[in-house]
């Protein structure tokens, strides 16, 4: 008797098929995060004080800065990892994996040695502005520090891991890191008298604990790795550097705008102008963070799809996952330019609800952040070297025009809120798309009405429906408000459902629900 022979689908080695699943974990662990971003802030502000509070946010504009020394290696490199995977080339992995292990053991040096040098040298630096919160200051940047030097030896892990296309384990490790740090900070915070200090000591052991465990899911999951100092070589280092570099300037731009007006305002106003700048701010990069989730899956399945020589695939993914990517930040950046302020109150209280920073922030982010997808794809195909340079110019050129328009003595919130959205929209909402459409052979008027303009036609109900609720809740009438609010997100809904879902998927979903016939 012939045993019949059983077909064995080979593996996507893409990451497209994994593409909806590891979506759906990174976006539930987000919502993790958003759980401890919004917990703690109002915690902090009712246990030690809006002075306080401002110290753990210049804490954290350190670390942005520090980011810096990492030269963008780490995860970045899983465009590689991808790519050799897919041409089955198993030397050229192990190669790059743990060149890049060598460079993060020499930066996470440079980041521990970095890190007590501005301990020590803060008081001669901002003493002034400080105060007496400077102490607290020192030991807040440095456990935080320590933390990025943890995060940096564990590059390599998160490089193999989402190389692999397994954002689902990356992303469930970083909510599990995010649930102990809370769990800790709140202890911290509630149980003794560190105040943000024993905050960082608490996100500190965190840290530690859960990067140490993506080296158990690399030896688990990444079977061709093959752990060997000796693999690394002095070529592949240079490769992997100036890779690494490229993808930092296509990613620290934003960084260093941001944290350089954050301390302007801690120079010029103070730390407590900080702490009611940064919520606002927090928001919109809730919503930055949900988009990064999405498109940062991008650059290995780019890469992949260049291992396997179908750039037609690369346009089509571009076009598509952009407009994906407007069809969910467009309601979202909506609902907070509209109802943001009110969300500010509920979330901090009436101190740091600012109406018309919420509106700047939120409007003045939409082209940067729906059109991240273009910078990952030119990553994935490693062509973000001179754009990113470009972009970086062109971002320090607008703000200092900006600046000296303005002035520093000048300088408030809503000044503020304006010198980061202009430069960003210029130069990411505009410049770096165009140059994606050309690189790729694409018409950037056809990617604009694709991947723009028909979620702006689409979400036209949402918006009216969405205003109109506003209108009823500021005339009391909270019932029609929800009616309308809840209205809109049905109508969305429906509409996002038959333009937007393959009809594929379409069929499989009616089909569930009884509604036709499978």
């Amino acid at each position: 008797m012939i045993k019949p022979t059983t077909v064995v689908k080979p593996e996507d080695l893409t990451g497209q098929s994994r593409f909806a699943w590891n979506l759906m974990i990174s976006w539930t662990s987000q919502l993790v995060l958003i759980f401890s971003g919004f917990i703690m802030p109002r915690l902090v502000d009712e246990k030690v004080g809006q002075a306080a509070l401002g110290i753990w946010d210049f804490g954290w504009s350190f670390v942005s800065y520090l980011t810096l020394v990492g030269l963008g290696m780490g995860a970045c490199f899983n465009r590689y990892i991808a790519m050799h995977r897919a041409a089955d080339e198993i030397t050229a992995l192990n190669k790059v994996a743990n060149s890049v292990v060598f460079v993060q053991l020499v930066i996470a040096s440079v980041v521990a040695m970095t890190t007590i040098i501005f301990y020590f040298s803060l008081p001669y630096f901002f003493a002034g502005s400080l105060q007496e919160q400077t102490q607290t200051a020192q030991w807040v940047i440095l456990f935080l520090g320590f933390s990025l030097c943890m995060q940096m030896l564990a590059g390599s892990a998160r490089g193999l891991l989402t190389g692999y296309h397994r954002w689902d384990i990356h992303n469930a490790l970083h909510a599990g890191a995010s649930i102990f740090s809370l769990t800790l900070m709140v202890s911290a915070l509630y149980l003794t008298d560190l105040g943000v200090a024993g905050m960082a000591i608490g996100y500190f052991i965190s840290t530690i604990t859960f990067e140490t465990l993506r080296f158990v899911f690399v030896k688990k999951i990444c079977k061709e790795f093959i752990f060997n100092l000796r693999l690394a070589n002095i070529a592949t280092c240079k490769e992997m550097l100036k890779f690494g570099i490229k993808s930092m300037l296509s990613n620290v731009p934003p960084i260093i705008l941001l944290q350089t007006i954050s301390l302007i305002l801690v120079s010029s106003i103070g730390p407590a102008a900080l702490a009611v700048f940064a919520r606002p701010m927090a928001l919109t990069k809730h919503i930055k963070t949900f988009m990064a989730k999405f498109t940062l899956m991008l650059t290995p399945t780019t890469g992949a799809m260049q291992g396997s020589n179908d750039p037609k695939a690369i346009q089509s993914l571009f076009i598509n996952m952009t407009k994906l990517s407007f069809a969910f930040c467009l309601p979202a950046l909506g609902f907070l330019f509209i109802y943001g302020d009110q969300i500010l109150t509920l979330w901090m209280g009436e101190n740091y609800a600012s109406k018309e920073l919420m509106m700047i922030l939120s409007a003045g982010t939409l082209l940067s952040m729906g059109q991240d997808s273009s910078i990952r794809i030119l990553m994935g195909m490693n062509r973000h070297g001179r754009i990113s340079i470009i972009a970086l110019f062109g971002l320090i050129i607008a703000f200092v025009i900006g600046l000296l328009f303005t002035g520093i003595s000048n300088l408030d919130l809503t000044t503020a809120a304006i010198l980061f959205v202009v430069p960003m929209s210029l130069v990411y909402g505009l410049l770096v798309p165009a140059y994606t459409c050309r690189e790729l052979g694409i018409s950037y008027l056809s990617y604009l009405f694709q991947s723009l303009l028909l979620p702006v036609i689409y979400l036209l109900p949402f918006f009216s429906l969405l205003s109109y609720s506003r209108y009823c809740f500021e005339l009391n009438n909270h019932a029609y408000a929800l009616f309308a609010f809840i209205f809109a997100v049905i109508v969305t809904l429906g509409i996002y459902f038959v333009y937007l879902v393959p009809s594929r998927l379409q069929r499989k979903c009616l089909s569930a629900c009884k509604l036709i016939k499978p």
